[in-house]
């Protein structure tokens, strides 16, 4: 069987001072105790599919890929696949050179032109390394889309363990779509993969997340999410209307010059199968 190949993709973050956050608009009390459990991982098969990560950058919007089916598995009781070719486009959409993403332009894009067809109803920022925020948006939404700044060693895992210092270059995206306190582990899709994550990693390593909103998730389940005021959340986009150029953080150094050939400049490598297995806000 031939190496199988793992590439990284997401730009170092992007900030707007005007970001709604997820903690706005739930109860205290779920701030303070969500469950101790959440499964959305167990109807999913073992492999989900690279989504072009293999080839590309596209981590992004592989990751929105990944949740898309998460959401219908468990909203709509039918999993439910975007095409390589629709995951492709849309990155080339964003990133033509090959580049990578910021994850804040691949929400706005999922918002407002969709990606194969499925476009998102809002988003809200959960506060970085903050395990009771990631296993909120789990809850309440199915999942939680994340931006880690990975190590240079243990970069493609195990995740379940910490490592050396996070490397701003080696940004990466992923979902977490379940959790269990007993074990201090999520599980998170990436490159395809279901992987266990430890909390410790997470807190680590999470540079950004966010809780995203598809009406899949609620309208085919006929409910809304305990304890979110999704009311409240309308009334904040109609009074926001269209973002503003974000406001970037401090000047960082510019990341390596891409070899041609080899794809994006956050990092790109090959791994043996086996050796590394196991592993929502802009409101526009």
């Amino acid at each position: 069987m031939p190496p199988k190949t793992y590439r990284l993709g997401k730009r170092p973050p992007k900030l707007d001072r005007r970001t709604l956050r997820l903690s706005t608009y739930v109860r205290p009390a779920l701030l303070v105790a969500p469950p101790a459990q959440i499964d959305h991982q167990s109807q999913l098969p073992a492999d989900l599919g690279m989504m072009g990560n293999d080839r590309y950058g596209d981590c992004g919007i592989a990751a929105a890929g990944h949740m898309v089916q998460e959401w219908t598995a468990y909203g709509a009781g039918v999993m439910h696949t975007i095409s390589d070719a629709d995951i492709i486009n849309a990155y080339f959409a964003l990133s033509p050179n090959d580049q990578g993403i910021y994850l804040l332009d691949g929400l706005n894009y999922w918002r407002h032109t969709g990606i194969g067809g499925d476009q998102i109803e809002a988003y809200a920022a959960t506060q970085p390394a903050s395990v009771i925020q990631a296993k909120l948006a789990i809850q309440l939404f199915g999942s939680t889309y994340i931006g880690l700044s990975l190590p240079d060693e243990g970069t493609f895992g195990p995740w379940d363990r910490t490592y050396g210092p996070p490397n701003l270059y080696n940004g990466h995206a992923v979902c977490l779509i379940a959790y269990d306190d007993a074990t201090q582990l999520f599980t998170a899709v990436s490159w395809g993969e279901k992987m266990p994550m430890s909390y410790a990693f997470y807190e680590k390593y999470n540079d950004e997340g966010y809780a995203v909103l598809n009406d899949i998730e609620l309208t085919a389940a006929g409910v809304s999410p305990e304890g979110f005021d999704f009311a409240r959340l309308e009334s904040d986009l109609a009074r926001l209307g269209e973002p503003v150029t974000p406001v970037e953080p401090e000047p960082e150094p510019e990341p390596p010059v891409p070899v041609p050939g080899t794809g994006c400049a956050l990092g790109v490598a090959t791994i043996v199968l086996g050796v590394a297995a196991t592993l929502w806000t802009i409101l526009a």
